[in-house]
């Protein structure tokens, strides 16, 4: 469950210090701040240095007289507020997510983090279907459909959510068996400064010849495969730029230096670091084969039963998330 140490705890940054990083904001004040809290100026300075070194940018401008919000602390508080509200009701969905004898594993794309409130919907639906089924979670967080068969293969997991192209090749499926739950937009993340950024829509012509932007870091990679191949499908000439990324601050960088690079991201997933940025434009792209398909991929005969009972809540969780966009 990659990413739920990602959320509890990273280095040294709890989860507790968006909390305390949001009080600050609005207390603006170390002491008050620190009385509101019930613990020592000494430790939410402490708190809130390790929040600047995880995001790797001053959070707080301070002198001698006042604390201010820097532009980088004004980006994170409608965040770290939105994720502290929803952390308690957390707790008891992941209790249910990942405990109960009669029990479905789902690897693949719901360990992202942009998919945790899409897999919460899920889960809520199929306790309204029967309360004695639960989902788990598993590790296994790849994108990639052949990782997913073998897992599938040696019984590391019960089913997995995977994106895949309208083409994707059925060969690879082997012997297991898929669901169709729905099929997923694709946008075009450019610079606001880029030719393209005030087009409205955008087909495949206009992506010939571009060089795409390829994050590499395990968080915020999980889809350059699927589009790779999505763009050998709709027989796009194209080039790659890789950029490091270990933490949304890193995207919002990464945006700031892309000059004329391409990024492509499911329309379900594009992350608030780049929806609120401010040099981003965002442009959705039409046509069958710049569209992805989101699959659940099972092995007949194996927990069959279950499989056929969650497709329905994940299908309309799916179509609830998608209505939002």
């Amino acid at each position: 469950m990659a990413y739920c140490s990602w959320l509890r705890k990273r280095g040294d940054m709890e989860i507790e210090h968006l909390r305390e990083f949001a009080i600050l904001a609005r207390h603006l004040n170390f002491r008050e701040a620190a009385a509101d809290l019930h613990i020592s100026q000494s430790a939410l300075s402490r708190h809130i240095a390790a929040l600047e070194q995880f995001y790797g940018t001053a959070l707080f401008k301070r002198d001698r007289h006042a604390v201010y919000l820097t532009d980088a602390g004004a980006f994170l508080l409608d965040y770290a507020e939105q994720l502290w509200e929803q952390f308690p009701l957390s707790r008891e969905h992941l209790q249910r997510l990942f405990s109960g004898e009669r029990h479905l594993r789902i690897s693949g794309i719901v360990g992202h983090p942009s998919f945790y409130p899409y897999i919460l919907n899920a889960e809520t639906r199929l306790r309204a279907a029967d309360p004695t089924v639960t989902l788990r979670v598993e590790r296994n967080t790849s994108a990639s459909l052949l990782e997913q068969v073998e897992a599938l293969q040696s019984d590391e997991t019960d089913c997995a959510l995977l994106l895949s192209s309208v083409a994707s090749t059925r060969e690879s499926y082997e012997n297991m068996e898929s669901i169709r739950l729905g099929h997923v937009p694709v946008s075009l993340i450019v610079r606001r400064d880029h030719p393209l950024a005030h087009e409205p829509l955008l087909t495949a012509d206009a992506l010939q010849n571009g060089r795409f932007v390829h994050f590499t870091g395990p968080d915020f990679s999980p889809y350059w495969h699927v589009f790779s191949q999505l763009l050998d499908e709709a027989e796009i000439t194209y080039t790659t730029a890789p950029y490091p990324a270990n933490s949304e601050y890193d995207i919002i960088r990464a945006i700031d230096a892309m000059g004329t690079d391409l990024y492509l991201s499911p329309r379900t997933s594009i992350l608030p670091a780049i929806a609120q940025n401010p040099d981003a434009a965002i442009i959705p792209l039409v046509g069958e084969e710049l569209t992805l398909d989101l699959d659940l991929l099972y092995r007949p005969g194996h927990k069959e039963d279950l499989v056929r009972l969650v497709a329905p809540c994940l299908e309309g969780a799916f179509a609830a998330f998608n209505a939002t966009l």
